[in-house]
């Protein structure tokens, strides 16, 4: 079944590539429709009419959202603008995840997908990671090549049967391929979306509260998922939602996901390749 979570839901059999609206305009798409409070309070505020959600944290609390839905494949994007102070010890995110909103993240295995910008003094460091019913630990990390605190940027994660592939203004910057056939885990669980900003001393250093608080801002609250229906997960896999038969970057595609090596600043392959098998196929 596809579902276009819009103001109307819309139930087709079919799906034409592209932002998904019932008025014909994405942007239109309010937070509510789509997404609730996961935490936060009043440290969540709605504003624009719905069309924007700004998340802030402070020595009290942080704040993070979440979707109504689970899926089971999708294109999933946000247009986000992060905190523009010097935010060492805060993380901003957007993600897929497995794990019920209510269970404590406690370790327990499970499937997660995660774009995470770290704080540091006067920059950031965009964060990747997979997690497939383990601990994660698949970190690439990247230089942006723009700075992300002075507007809104796309980033985006497509996840199908075949890969994942993470985006940031619609350039690739890296990919993690199905190779269950030979031992590596693929995230396969429904996952819903999930996007927070909260603060890790031991990750990402101390937090100078003197310059909070700090406030990250999320806009574009559409989705373009598949529906994850526990009678028949394969029904997400069908070739009928545009995101399932991309198997491989285009030509251009992958000039520019080569380009932007050099951007990479941190990769887990290079330092732990045993625990991963998917590292020893990319060499």
């Amino acid at each position: 079944m596809m579902v276009c979570f819009q103001v109307c839901l819309l139930i087709s059999i079919s799906f034409i590539a592209g932002q998904c609206a019932c008025d014909g305009s994405a942007n239109e798409v309010l937070f509510y429709q789509n997404y609730y409070e996961k935490y936060g309070g009043d440290h969540l505020i709605v504003s624009d009419e719905g069309k924007e959600v700004s998340l802030l944290i402070d020595q009290h609390t942080g704040s993070g959202f979440t979707s109504n839905q689970n899926f089971g494949s999708g294109d999933f994007h946000i247009n986000l603008k992060i905190p523009n102070k010097s935010s060492s010890g805060i993380i901003t995110t957007f993600y897929l995840m497995s794990q019920s909103v209510d269970e404590p993240n406690s370790g327990i295995p499970h499937d997660e997908v995660d774009f995470e910008f770290l704080g540091g003094d006067d920059k950031y460091t965009l964060s990747t990671n997979v997690f497939a019913s383990d601990g994660g630990h698949r970190e690439q990390q990247f230089n942006l090549w723009f700075d992300p605190t002075t507007g809104f940027h796309s980033y985006r994660i497509l996840w199908n049967q075949y890969n994942i592939v993470f985006f940031v203004d619609d350039v690739p910057i890296r990919i993690f391929k199905n190779n269950t056939d030979r031992g590596v885990n693929f995230p396969s669980n429904p996952m819903h979306i999930e996007a927070t900003i909260w603060n890790d001393t031991n990750w990402v250093g101390e937090v100078d509260w003197s310059q909070g608080s700090f406030t990250a801002y999320y806009r574009n609250f559409s989705i373009n998922g598949c529906q994850y229906q526990e009678s028949n997960l394969q029904d997400c896999y069908s070739n009928n939602y545009y995101w399932n038969p991309i198997t491989t970057l285009s030509p251009e595609q992958y000039l520019k996901y080569e380009d932007l090596r050099g951007n990479m600043t941190y990769d887990y392959c290079h330092y732990n390749t045993t625990d991963f098998p998917e590292c020893m196929l990319n060499n």
